[in-house]
């Protein structure tokens, strides 16, 4: 009986070990996977109702019958005449934005490496003030309404995959707005590279003209959207958080 209760303790103590351990590795792992900030769910700073209405700030578009085409008309030529050289391949690259790839074009701007596993608040950042832009932007687009270069003209974009024919939300460019909010956010939490990181912001704006998705004054406009924007942010408690975490962040590590 003693030697058959020990070999029932020993069993027992075996097997409670493994399951501790077996635990141990699932937890450790849960933790891992919580722990990738790419992997997060993201809520906007401010909603569309109460983001500023940005159809009662900008001008009308163009029309096609307005002298001021004329410069929307050159820009969309230009941006045709250079999709086949580099830069035009950057261009393709710059539509498919999103928090993780903002850390990457705007890296060399800052002369550092910007990845979601160093610089997870400045991730969560970007990932929100992305989301932001959409709420901020929606009800302009939605009541200027206006067709895109390469389906006003019929002529195939820079990025084919991502056309749309039904999709009439050119004015202003919601790439262009997103890029230039995160450059105004990151510029001021990294102040010595003001000049490199807008003229990234620049960039990505002009790419979209260089696709065929967004005529000049889109890009101009989304420019000013994004300072609105910014302007109206910086009211919010929530946006203010998530920035000095960021910036911490970024000063921690320089």
């Amino acid at each position: 009986m003693r030697t058959e209760r020990l070999t029932f303790n020993k069993i027992y103590t075996m097997t409670k070990k493994f399951f501790l351990a077996a635990a141990f590795v699932l937890n450790a792992a849960t933790l891992m996977a919580g722990g990738d900030v790419t992997k997060e769910k993201f809520t906007p700073f401010f909603d569309h109702e109460q983001a500023p209405h940005l159809e009662n700030v900008l001008p009308t578009p163009p029309s096609l019958t307005d002298p001021l085409f004329s410069h929307d008309w050159a820009q969309y030529r230009w941006g045709i005449s250079i999709r086949d050289t580099e830069r035009g391949q950057v261009a393709v690259k710059d539509a498919g934005i999103n928090a993780g790839y903002f850390l990457k074009r705007y890296s060399p701007a800052v002369e550092r490496e910007l990845t979601p596993e160093e610089y997870p608040e400045l991730y969560r950042l970007f990932a929100r003030l992305h989301l932001t832009e959409q709420q901020a932007g929606y009800s302009a687009k939605k009541f200027f309404a206006r067709v895109r270069p390469y389906q006003q003209f019929k002529e195939q974009s820079g990025v084919p995959k991502h056309e749309n024919p039904q999709d009439f939300t050119s004015y202003p460019s919601g790439h262009t707005h997103a890029s230039w909010l995160v450059g105004l956010a990151l510029a001021s939490i990294d102040p010595a590279h003001t000049e490199t990181i807008m003229k990234t912001a620049y960039e990505l704006g002009q790419s979209r003209v260089i696709v065929g998705f967004h005529y000049q004054s889109d890009v101009d406009m989304g420019r000013l959207a994004a300072s609105i924007t910014f302007a109206r942010l910086m009211s919010e408690p929530e946006f203010q958080k998530q920035y000095e975490k960021a910036r911490k962040e970024f000063t921690k590590k320089k």
